[in-house]
This record gives structure tokens, C-alpha cells and sequence, in this order.
């Protein structure tokens, strides 16, 4: 048998896909209908659907504020793989870790999947804005859309439950400021630069 010549996914040798399917999305789904219920946000839910489809390997589910720092920072999480752009979850209220919680699309209210909270953080957004989007112009989408964020992120592994938002609207269109682009691309660059030296 010859050797695969496909390239490895990011950060990982197989491709972590998180929607569950059969017999398991099932008994997910129906023990999701008695879980405390979190309602998030279109990014959210597109994060969500993301690591459903392994479109985020090697994460499991949301960052905890050690990758969230370290991915705003320096673009590297906390066991130095590359990650350019926070991967979280707000939530309105300090939520136990150890609690099972059930995540709802806030645009159809749609059970989209289930997540076991590992940690319950505050963050500092100007912090976020200033180095992801190289501004804290208040009239910045990326930044509108972080200072929007609730008061709590909520970090844990996820079991994707439903992919139907992404099948609905498969045209998706991403608008980058031309400053923050480049802001982003040189960091990358020099990323890329240091780790081949």
C-alpha cells in the first residue's frame, strides 16, 4: 500500500471531528433537553459548528483563559500550537466547572450541542481588541463584537450535536479591515519566519 501523501491536520495526526452522529447524538440530544441552557451568539454558533466539522483541530471545544491569553498575545496557545484568534464562549453568569450545560443557536434556538465546563473566567476585552485586532475603535466590528461579549467565558470540551445552521447558510462571507489584516498577516509572517529559522 503506497504512503498517504495528504497533509496532517493542524497541531494533530487525524482530524478531531466533534459532531456526534447515530445512536450517540440520540442519547446526547435527549440528555441536552435537561442540562442547564446556554444561548450563543452567531459566532458562537459557528465556532461550534467549526469544531463539529474539525474545521478547528486539534480543540476540543472552547478555550480556557491560559489559550485565550496566550492566542492574543503571542497567536500560540498555552502548549505552543499557532492559533491566531480566540476560540471562546460568554455567558451572562459564573457557571460551576464540573456543570453539563446545553448550548442553544440564539438565531433559531436550536439545541446545538452539549459542553462539560472545565473552567469560568473573566477576560480583559480591551486586552483582546488591542491585539487581535491591532485597535480599540469602538467603531471596529471586531471590536464591537468582543465588547459585546457577556461577562463570563466558559472553557470545556464539546459534543456537537447539530450542523443544520451551516447546511442553511453555506455562503458565508468574511469582511477583514485592510489595517488589521496587515496587523495580523506581518505577526503571522514573522511566525512563520522564526519557526523555520
Amino acid at each position: 500500500m503506497s504512503k498517504s501523501t495528504l497533509i496532517s491536520p493542524h497541531g494533530s495526526k487525524t482530524l478531531k471531528i466533534l459532531l456526534l452522529e447515530g445512536a450517540k447524538r440520540t442519547a446526547e440530544l435527549k440528555k441536552a433537553e435537561t442540562l442547564p441552557k446556554v444561548v450563543m451568539t452567531t459566532r458562537e454558533t459557528g465556532d461550534l459548528i467549526m469544531l463539529g466539522i474539525g474545521g478547528f483541530t486539534p480543540l476540543d471545544g472552547f478555550m480556557d483563559k491560559a489559550d485565550w491569553k496566550g492566542v492574543c498575545k503571542d497567536m500560540k496557545m498555552a502548549n505552543g500550537i499557532f492559533w491566531p484568534i480566540p476560540v471562546t464562549l460568554s455567558h451572562d453568569q459564573k457557571v460551576k466547572p464540573g456543570t453539563e450545560i446545553c448550548l442553544i443557536s440564539g438565531e433559531t434556538n436550536e439545541i446545538m450541542g452539549t459542553m462539560k465546563v472545565t473552567e469560568c473566567y473573566q477576560i480583559d476585552k480591551e486586552f483582546e481588541c488591542k491585539h487581535v485586532f491591532a485597535t480599540n475603535d469602538p467603531e471596529h466590528p471586531g471590536v464591537q463584537m468582543v465588547m459585546a461579549q457577556k461577562e463570563w467565558n466558559l472553557a470545556g470540551p464539546v459534543k456537537v450535536l447539530s450542523e443544520a445552521i451551516f447546511l442553511k447558510n453555506s455562503r458565508v462571507y468574511i469582511s477583514v479591515p485592510p489595517k488589521a489584516a496587515r496587523f495580523r498577516g506581518k505577526r503571522l509572517e514573522d511566525h512563520c519566519r522564526s519557526a523555520t529559522s
